[in-house]
């Protein structure tokens, strides 16, 4: 062959791999709940029940690309307001749905006080897991008005009435009342954006087998805390884990500790295309917003997200929508890749490839098939990737690490040569390290010395590159 798309690999040939025979899909919502299930996150099978029959994308603002993806299932979060530097207008994943839900513990004609909605969806979750009485307090008096129209209009109004459950809407005027009438009971307080103290008065409000969920914190890692009753007028506090979520506005805090609530103003809601694509475009650029995990988890994933971006060849920014949900996908993916969940970094990066075409997504695809024991997908995927862009260093390595595994040494040499001569590749002592192997199989102990060295270079700490350096390096003394 010539030489290989200018990285001085002439002697690798693509046509000796597999052609990709299938493109994976994210799962739809049905299959994501049964997985999260058999994963063990899932534990309550009421819950369970009432997922199954409430997807969120109805909920969510209309997605554009629809036809190339559509992220119900994804680990994304979703719009379901058009400003997304507002407060809270996303609605979470699953996976934090499930855990927030959990920790609640919903039961049959409890009344449930839900403040700060995150669209409709968890209302209508809340019905569905059999409360009697849902009051929903939506100190914004804008989207109160939208999410009342949303409910009414759409089939969730009914649904409540069918299953007998009446849902009430207020806001800070109604909040402050709750917050002074000393008789009302709720068996169920969820509030869904933090606060910088403990809304005392409020959880006073729970029977003595009541439940409440509050996140207090204003730094980048506010705690959930489940709230229980400890005694007539005492309150027990027990910290879960971080909620990254946004704080609720200072206003809402002024009323509960008895200030009165500001006169609200009647506003219509205008809302335009560019609107839309913008909450589509934008609704991700957080990594940690609304993720629910420890704050040492969040640091990993932020950390992870920021690590690497996908490089489009093709893209000359006319189409950002498409390019950032592209860039979200691969991200999402590449985090579930490095925490073990293998399947679902696959599709992630799957639905990356096909928003918006990158070596990239393809190579990390690839690997991750690989680590699922698919080599001969794992081939083909980081074959896909050097067609699209040969300049990337990933899948030149991971094909000739492949075929060292596989017991092909000599035929790994021009594959690995090619992934140290690539342009980008910021982790270029693997393929070096990969050679040293290879080498040393072989028995070139003068190359093995060589690639080791180059290695250590890049890779000082790494144990088996120092033991090819100083084995080989004695010989040659």
């Amino acid at each position: 062959m010539e030489t290989a798309w200018g990285v001085g690999a002439s002697d690798c040939d693509l046509s000796m791999l597999p052609d990709v025979d299938s493109v994976p899909r994210l799962p739809d919502h049905a299959e994501t709940v049964l997985r999260l299930a058999a994963m063990g996150v899932l534990s309550d099978s009421r819950l369970q029940e009432a997922l199954l029959s409430a997807p969120r994308t109805p909920h969510a603002l209309p997605q554009p690309l629809l036809d190339v993806v559509d992220l119900e299932g994804s680990s994304l979060r979703l719009p379901f307001w058009h400003d997304v530097d507002a407060r809270s207008p996303l609605l979470p994943s699953h996976y934090e749905t499930i855990q927030v839900l959990q920790l609640l513990r919903v039961k049959v004609g409890d009344r449930v006080l839900l403040m700060g909605p995150r669209g409709n969806w968890w209302t209508e979750l809340l019905v569905r897991l059999g409360a009697s009485e849902v009051l929903v307090i939506e100190p914004d008096s804008l989207r109160r008005k939208a999410l009342q129209e949303w409910w009414k209009n759409g089939d969730c109004g009914q649904l409540a009435t069918d299953l007998g459950c009446e849902v009430t809407w207020g806001g800070l005027g109604e909040l402050a009342d709750l917050t002074l009438d000393e008789s009302e009971e709720w068996d169920r307080i969820l509030l869904t954006s933090s606060l910088p103290n403990l809304p005392v008065e409020l959880l006073r409000k729970l029977p003595k087998d009541g439940c409440g969920l509050v996140v207090i914190g204003s730094d980048e890692a506010p705690v959930i805390q489940v709230i229980t009753r400890a005694g007539r007028r005492e309150l027990a506090a027990q910290w879960i884990t971080c909620w990254s979520v946004d704080e609720f506005e200072p206003v809402v805090n002024e009323v509960l500790e008895g200030m009165d609530p500001p006169a609200e103003i009647d506003e219509d809601i205008e809302v335009d295309e560019v609107a839309l694509l913008r909450a589509w475009t934008y609704s991700n650029c957080d990594p940690l917003r609304d993720r629910f995990a420890p704050e040492r988890s969040l640091r990993m994933i932020e950390d992870i997200w920021d690590s690497m971006a996908p490089f489009h060849p093709d893209d000359d920014g006319s189409d950002e929508i498409r390019s950032r949900l592209s860039d979200d996908l691969f991200r999402m993916g590449h985090v579930l890749q490095q925490l073990g969940v293998f399947n679902l970094a696959v599709e992630h990066h799957s639905e990356s490839f096909k928003m918006m075409p990158s070596a990239e997504a393809a190579t990390f695809l690839g690997w991750a098939l690989g680590q699922t024991g698919d080599t001969q997908a794992s081939l083909a995927w980081c074959r896909r990737a050097i067609e699209v862009d040969a300049t990337l260093g990933n899948p030149w390595n991971d094909i000739g690490a492949i075929l060292l595994t596989d017991g092909e040494p000599r035929e790994a040499v021009p594959w690995l040569r090619a992934a140290t001569e690539a342009p980008r590749y910021e982790a270029v002592g693997f393929p070096w390290l990969n050679l040293a192997k290879v080498h040393e199989k072989l028995g070139n102990k003068m190359a093995a010395f060589e690639a080791a060295r180059q290695a250590l270079e890049h890779l000082p700490e790494d144990l088996e590159a120092a033991r090819i350096f100083d084995e080989f390096g004695e010989g040659l003394l």
